[in-house]
């Protein structure tokens, strides 16, 4: 589960729909629009990020590294492990 400092970062890249680049636990990167969060098939919350016209969700507990790829005066990027 995501610690609530953490998650309040979630919610502000979703709130200005950052361009985002995400590295995951297994190493692979991601890169699109933050959109929202919503929860998976599996009941795990989910970032949902916009990529190319399609929507994916990557599990928050999979996010190692959130980087934010435009200047703005709320974050850079966090580090979730």
């Amino acid at each position: 589960m995501l610690n609530c400092d953490l998650h309040d970062y979630v919610e502000i890249v979703c709130l200005y729909h950052y361009p985002l680049k995400l590295t995951l636990s297994s190493g692979e990167i991601v890169t699109g629009t933050a959109d929202t969060t919503s929860y998976n098939d599996q009941r795990q919350e989910c970032l949902v990020i916009i990529h190319a016209d399609t929507k994916r969700l990557v599990l928050l507990d999979d996010i190692v590294l959130l980087q934010v790829t435009v200047a703005n005066p709320h974050v850079k990027h966090v580090r979730f492990r």
